[in-house]
């Protein structure tokens, strides 16, 4: 397992080389789910969303799909901004397959204290011309992360980091430590009242179950 890292700012902090960026290194999502949170995308706070794509941005919930997913948009964008997907591997299936998640080139691992689970960021980054003085700024375009527990996992990713506030390493993997409990404690997933182990499809066990694997269907309105 990666070597422990705190998943406040200390865990992301800077560009995915260490290089300065030109955007916020401090992240804008809490690492626990406030008390009376709301959860239009189970196991998501809706406040988490709100604080990176502000109060007018929407959650669009697809999580009686196979496999469950939701999507964030935006006023004047098409394309969601934030696509989120808890599932299992199976079958040594790769989370990092999902063709909705937005793959950078800079990878770099991630963990948490007392959580037996491993954890990849991939962000894209980009050098930005700046204001003529000859110092050069590295822009965050795009990113995903996804953290599994056993077999369970969480993938996240951003596809548009302009419309987002706070840092895209930071804010995923705080999201993603807001997202312990049920991810990988069996607590009940906040919005559906249900655990992992619950929800888990026939074709996701150790000794297969009589079911058919159902395909694996990309979200048309996600736009990598």
């Amino acid at each position: 397992m990666a070597a422990s890292c705190l998943a406040l700012a200390g865990c992301a902090n800077g560009g995915p080389l260490g290089r300065s960026s030109s955007r916020s290194t401090v992240p804008v999502v809490a690492t626990a789910a406030p008390d009376g949170a709301s959860y239009t995308c189970p196991g998501i706070p809706d406040e988490a969303v709100e604080a990176m794509f502000g109060p007018d941005s929407t959650i669009v919930n697809h999580f009686n799909h196979i496999p469950p997913w939701c999507i964030v948009k935006i006023p004047g964008r098409d394309a969601s901004v934030l696509y989120i997907q808890a599932w299992y591997i199976y079958r040594n299936k790769d989370p990092w397959d999902e063709p909705n998640l937005s793959r950078g080139q800079f990878g770099s691992d991630f963990s948490f204290p007392g959580i037996e689970g491993t954890g990849k960021a991939w962000i894209d980054e980009e050098v930005e011309d700046d204001d003529g003085s000859g110092d050069q700024a590295y822009g965050v375009r795009y990113g995903s992360t996804v953290f599994i527990c056993g077999d369970h996992y969480l993938a996240l990713s951003i596809d548009h980091a302009p419309a987002m506030q706070g840092d895209l390493k930071g804010n995923l993997v705080n999201l993603t430590q807001s997202a312990l409990p049920w991810l990988c404690q069996d607590q009940p997933i906040p919005g559906l009242d249900q655990t992992m182990e619950d929800i888990r499809p026939p074709y996701a066990h150790d000794t297969p179950q009589p079911s058919t694997t159902p395909t694996d269907t990309p979200d048309p309105e996600h736009d990598n």
